[in-house]
């Protein structure tokens, strides 16, 4: 559970309703979980900072450091890095189609040259982890979606002054 707050003098305030709340509920919080008056860390897997919710460095890294897969084995473990970061990464079920099309035919592996590419292409966008910021609520969201053959992809944008931020993604093979 994250309780964020505007101003640092109304934080008492809010987390006293929180507790209210979980006190009705007949909730309990374990102590040693709980963390108070921080800037940002880690959350289910994500950094929550006040520049928005970024992709864990620690993920983006192991990724990084992988080797090209040798054996299916090793493609699985790339694919759930990957399915990890996805709410960074546009377009990942059609960027990593030839990479996901080798578990769906474990028979015959071959690392082609496809792969190899889409590869160091998510190596390279994950060297600086990317950032999404918060969405602002109080103006429109825009939804672009994407077909592609065999996935499809959907970005959520924020416009703000004329300029359109990405603030989530969402991709599905077909």
């Amino acid at each position: 559970m994250v309780v964020k707050t505007t101003s640092a003098e109304g934080h008492p305030t809010d987390l006293a309703e929180v507790f209210s709340q979980i006190r009705r509920h007949n909730m309990r919080l374990n102590p040693e979980k709980c963390v108070f008056s921080v800037q940002g860390g880690k959350f289910l897997g994500f950094m929550i900072t006040s520049r928005g919710i970024e992709a864990n460095p620690e993920k983006c890294k192991a990724i990084i450091q992988m080797q090209s897969p040798q054996m299916v084995k090793e493609v699985k473990c790339l694919a759930k890095r990957l399915v990890s970061l996805s709410r960074f990464i546009p377009r990942l079920a059609e960027k990593a189609g030839p990479i996901f099309t080798l578990l769906r035919k474990p028979k015959n592996f071959e690392w082609i040259d496809r792969c190899e590419e889409a590869f160091k292409s998510f190596k390279a966008f994950l060297t600086t982890p990317p950032i999404l910021p918060r969405p602002d609520y109080t103006t429109n969201l825009l939804l672009y979606l994407v077909v592609a053959e065999g996935a499809i992809s959907v970005v959520i944008m924020q416009e703000n002054q004329k300029v359109q931020t990405p603030v989530y993604f969402i991709s599905r093979v077909l």
